[in-house]
């Protein structure tokens, strides 16, 4: 059965203070994440496929052509990727799940008990994803795709330890799981944000209020939206065919 939750953050749109190359202006943010179960992974690809659809794809980055923890080195705190680059802040984890240097987020396509998992394709696009490797949180940069106003990903098995999962994007930060009491293990929040304005750069950071409450992220997708016509141009193109219609008329007659 479908435990599928709509998460719609604020009734309104909510302010976030977002950073372009030419200058810092207010742009305004629309997050919103749908959360599903482990047991449905085809519904979660289907929601994914269905949003970026409606925009213009810069640049995807699934982690897969990483080298992922093989159980002595990997792939730690991946920079200049498709979509930006990664770093992790805050205090070090020294949780079950971490592995390597505890203080960098890492690269892993293996099996975990907790929740994130790669070798069996469990997880919505198979193979690697990046780990928060039980650290606080990590910090994305995206830069060097021109201008986006987009953003949609994946965020795998947050806040199922007991820690509040947020994402933070420019000064606002937005609550997305955990306020209610743990979630499943491996868990899946398709996250999606559309900007007012289109930007050259932003920083999007995830985190949990506890270290030890792991969490990956998967299929960072960056992009453009399609543009609405403004109220008088659909007037002014209603109008325009109202006259076609009016003069072939007058033809037929």
């Amino acid at each position: 059965m479908l435990s599928r939750v709509n998460l719609c953050l604020g009734a309104a749109v909510v302010a976030a203070a977002v950073t372009m190359s030419a200058g810092a202006f207010a742009a305004t943010v629309d997050l919103s994440t749908t959360r599903f179960d482990r047991s449905e992974i085809t519904a979660a690809r289907a929601a994914r496929a269905s949003y970026e659809a409606g925009f213009k794809l810069k640049a995807v980055e699934t982690f897969n052509d990483y080298k992922a923890w093989d159980g002595s080195s990997g792939t730690t705190n991946p920079q200049n990727t498709k979509v930006g680059s990664f770093t992790s802040f805050g205090a070090a984890g020294s949780g079950r799940s971490v592995v390597g240097d505890p203080s960098k987020l890492q690269v892993r396509g293996d099996d975990m008990p907790w929740g994130r998992y790669g070798t069996d394709a469990s997880l919505p696009l198979g193979g690697n994803w990046l780990d928060s490797n039980d650290n606080l949180g990590m910090r994305w940069e995206i830069s060097g795709l021109g201008k986006f106003d987009t953003l949609a990903f994946f965020v795998l098995d947050a806040a199922d330890v007991g820690g509040q999962f947020s994402i933070k994007v420019g000064d606002t930060l937005h609550s997305i799981a955990g306020t209610a009491g743990r979630l499943a293990n491996g868990n899946i929040h398709l996250v999606k944000i559309l900007l007012s304005e289109a930007v050259t750069s932003l920083t999007v950071e995830l985190m949990h209020d506890r270290t030890n409450d792991g969490f990956g992220i998967d299929g960072a997708a960056v992009g453009l939206a399609p543009v609405p016509l403004p109220p008088a141009a659909l007037l002014l193109g209603t109008a325009l065919l109202g006259l076609v219609g009016f003069g072939r008329r007058r033809t037929a007659a």
